[in-house]
């Protein structure tokens, strides 16, 4: 989180709850209705080709023009009706009005750059071997919807809204602090909560958190997802030393020395392109030791894109989550 002055930012009176469902319910009809005008233009287009073997039916010109128009309005349709459903959720996330009273250890803290709320709020890209099928995907749901599906299964995910922001994001529960005195209140939070997750980031607010949880709380419940590609990430590789540099000399005794952060991971198998998500995860030995979990797709081998990603996480990111459920403090310990 970074440190920014102002004024205590209200989200909540933006938020027009009924209305929001109202603009999630049109946009789900919308992509289905765009679903459905998808798979009769291509309908259309084999018909067409089947019709100007065999003489029958309307003219091929106005086959084309037809099945032309419902797969560009079909497809407009789809992707406007998820835009919709985005909006509508962020008018119906849930607002913490007081975090402090969140229970101990019930919960998972989600902190991040700022600068990455735009990428998290990109849609989760659909694959799908066949090009229709991408049409039946919700493209709607965020990257940081995905992250909060990941980790809701170790409690609630919370997470600090990002100041001045009309409405909160769909994905974590946002709450809202004081800009001046945010570090008091986001330390208190990680010390009581099951689990930090922070996307790692070279942000000066980012750091400090980083800095914090080693603190306050042992290996086990600190996890670093990795957004960025190698160029990303080794800058905030190589800003961590310093972080904790400075916060040696503020601290004196009480504060850790850096972990070694590992190199990035490289590629099994060069040139698989992967389109936003989830590059990895940073978690840690007993003893501080970072490891690098890399969501590889180039690793695993299957017919499809979606297929290659359910196995790369079924065999790279499943196990790792098991592990870290089994080493996290009961809830509400």
């Amino acid at each position: 989180m970074a440190q920014k002055r102002g004024t205590r930012p209200g989200p909540g009176q933006r938020q027009l709850p009924a209305g929001g469902w109202v603009v999630r319910g049109g946009g789900l009809l919308l992509r289905v209705v765009g679903m459905i005008a998808v798979v009769a233009g291509l309908a259309r287009f084999r018909a067409a080709g089947a019709n100007s073997i065999t003489g029958y039916g309307p003219p091929l010109w106005q086959s084309l023009l037809i099945g032309g128009l419902l797969f560009i309005l079909g497809t407009v349709a789809v992707f406007g009706g998820g835009r919709l459903s985005r909006l509508g959720r962020r008018h119906t996330a849930r607002i913490i009005q007081r975090p402090e009273e969140l229970a101990d250890r019930s919960y998972v803290l989600y902190l991040r750059p700022f600068y990455e709320d735009r990428k998290l709020y990109e849609i989760r890209r659909p694959s799908a071997s066949r090009r229709y099928a991408q049409y039946g995907s919700p493209v709607s749901r965020t990257w940081e919807e995905l992250l909060v599906t990941t980790f809701r299964r170790y409690g609630r995910v919370v997470a600090v809204g990002q100041p001045g922001e009309r409405l909160p994001l769909p994905g974590a529960e946002r709450f809202y602090l004081p800009l001046d005195d945010w570090q008091s209140v986001v330390s208190d939070l990680i010390r009581r909560a099951r689990l930090v997750v922070l996307v790692a980031g070279d942000g000066p607010g980012t750091l400090w958190e980083l800095t914090e949880t080693v603190r306050l709380l042992p290996p086990e419940q600190l996890v670093l997802p990795v957004y960025d590609d190698e160029d990303g990430y080794e800058r905030f590789r190589a800003s961590v030393p310093q972080a904790f540099a400075d916060r040696v000399e503020q601290l004196g005794a009480d504060a850790r020395p850096a972990p070694a952060f590992p190199k990035y991971p490289a590629d099994h198998r060069p040139g698989i392109r992967v389109v936003g998500g989830m590059r990895g995860i940073v978690h840690f030995d007993p003893d501080w030791t970072p490891r690098f979990v890399r969501f590889d797709l180039s690793a695993v081998r299957a017919r499809t894109a979606a297929g290659r990603a359910r196995k790369a996480g079924r065999l790279q990111v499943a196990p790792l989550l098991t592990r870290i459920e089994q080493r996290l403090p009961p809830r509400g310990a």
